[in-house]
C-alpha cells in the first residue's frame, strides 16, 4: 500500500468496523484513521461507511481463509478491548493476516502483535474474574447484576452465564458499554442499548425496576435492526462493542 489514506467513520459495531476496514483496503491507500463516528468531532472530511452485513460477513471469512481461524478469533477478541488506538493498530492487523498469513500470530518479535496478543489475555482475565465474583440481585421475577468493567467482557461470559439453570430470567447490564444481556421466556438476546436514555443506576434492584419493564413488553425488541447483532445468527461470532 502507498500514500496516506482518508479517515473513515463507523457506527461503533464490529461489523461496521469490518466495512471501515474493508473500505479502505479497496482504496490502497493506509487510512489516516478509522473512529466511531458517535465520537468523531470536526472532521468533514471523513468518510461516513455504512454498515453492510454481507461486506462484513466476506472480510471475516477472508481473514480466516488467507490466515487461519486463530487469527480471525483474535480480531474479534481485540476489538474488545480497551486498548489505546485499537481501531488502527487492528487495522494493520488484520491487513498484515492478509499479506503475510498465519505466521504473523506466531510473531514474537511484533510490538503490535505482542501488545494485541497481552490485550486479549487482559480481556479473558477480566472476564473471568468477573464471572467468578458475579452476586446477582433476585428480584421477583429475573435475576440482576450491572458491571463497569474495563474491557466489554458480556460477550465472552455471555455463554457461560446463560447455561446456569440456578436462574430462569436474568438481566446482566454494562453500564460503560451500554450493553444488555438478558434471557426471558427462554429467549435470550445480547443488545447495545446505547441509543436508549438509560438513567445512573445506584444499585442492581434499581436497575431491575427499571429494566425489567422494559424486556418483559418486548420494548428492547429491536432485533431486527441493521445495527443490531442477533442471537445465533451467521454473522457468530461478530459482537457488537458500544463505546
Amino acid at each position: 500500500m502507498s500514500g496516506k489514506g482518508m479517515r473513515y467513520t463507523y457506527d461503533g459495531t464490529f461489523e461496521g468496523y469490518l466495512c471501515a476496514v474493508l473500505a479502505a483496503l479497496r482504496s490502497g491507500k493506509v487510512p489516516q484513521s478509522i473512529t466511531d463516528r458517535r465520537f468523531e468531532y470536526d472532521h468533514d472530511d471523513s468518510i461516513n461507511v455504512p454498515t453492510n452485513l454481507r461486506d462484513a460477513q466476506y472480510l471475516y471469512s477472508v481473514i480466516s481463509a488467507k490466515s487461519s481461524a486463530e487469527v480471525q478469533q483474535m480480531a474479534a477478541d481485540y476489538f474488545l478491548t480497551d486498548s489505546s488506538g485499537l481501531e488502527i493498530n487492528l487495522y494493520r492487523m488484520i491487513f498484515s493476516s492478509l499479506t503475510y498469513g498465519a505466521r504473523i500470530a506466531e510473531d514474537y518479535s511484533s510490538e503490535l502483535m505482542s501488545g494485541i496478543q497481552m490485550a486479549i489475555r487482559d480481556l479473558y482475565r477480566e472476564a473471568q474474574s468477573i464471572f467468578q465474583d458475579m452476586d446477582f440481585y433476585l428480584g421477583e421475577e429475573a435475576a440482576c447484576q450491572v458491571l463497569n468493567p474495563r474491557n466489554s467482557v458480556l460477550p465472552i461470559i455471555r455463554t457461560p452465564l446463560l447455561k446456569r439453570r440456578d436462574i430462569d430470567n436474568l438481566i446482566v447490564y454494562d453500564k460503560r458499554h451500554h450493553l444488555l444481556l438478558e434471557r426471558y421466556a427462554g429467549q435470550s438476546m445480547l443488545l447495545d442499548i446505547s441509543a436508549f436514555p438509560i438513567p445512573e443506576f445506584k444499585n442492581p434492584a434499581e436497575a431491575y425496576s427499571y429494566l425489567w419493564p422494559f424486556i418483559k413488553e418486548r420494548r428492547f425488541d429491536i432485533r431486527v435492526s441493521s445495527m443490531q447483532k442477533k442471537s445465533g445468527s451467521a454473522m457468530e461470532p461478530l459482537w457488537l462493542k458500544a463505546s
